[in-house]
């Protein structure tokens, strides 16, 4: 009887082990894929940001685990807020930078917003 009662856990222990080893779900699925977009676009960004075309501050968006976060300075305006020049985004003076890259400086390029920074991002080759 005691065999019997063993064997029995045994089985449903073992049955129990084996239950969600069928592979990642649907929603893992999708984890995997967004964490893979924003790696890309991570690197997409810093190389744009070696060559020039963005300005280092650009990182900021960025949390460390990699997510992005479009409104990373701590302002009152969400994703609004001026971006500038020094650690964070939020110190110095006001980020001006050709975004559109047409060579010159626009008067809409001479006060960056968070969100015109993370626009910017969108379209790396």
């Amino acid at each position: 009887m005691a065999a019997r009662r063993l064997i029995a856990l045994v089985l449903v222990a073992g049955f129990a082990a084996g239950c969600g080893d069928d592979g990642p779900t649907a929603g893992e699925k999708a984890n995997e894929v967004v964490d893979e977009q924003q790696a890309d676009r991570r690197t997409k960004v810093e190389r744009a940001v070696e060559d020039g075309r963005l300005p280092p501050v650009a990182l900021e968006l960025f949390r460390p685990d990699g997510t992005v976060n479009i409104s990373f300075v701590d302002g009152p305006n969400g994703d609004e807020d001026v971006v500038r020049t020094g650690p964070g985004g939020e110190s110095g003076p006001k980020l001006k930078w050709d975004l559109d890259a047409d060579g010159t400086i626009s008067a809409d390029e001479r006060e960056i917003t968070e969100r015109e920074l993370y626009d910017a991002t969108l379209g790396l080759p």
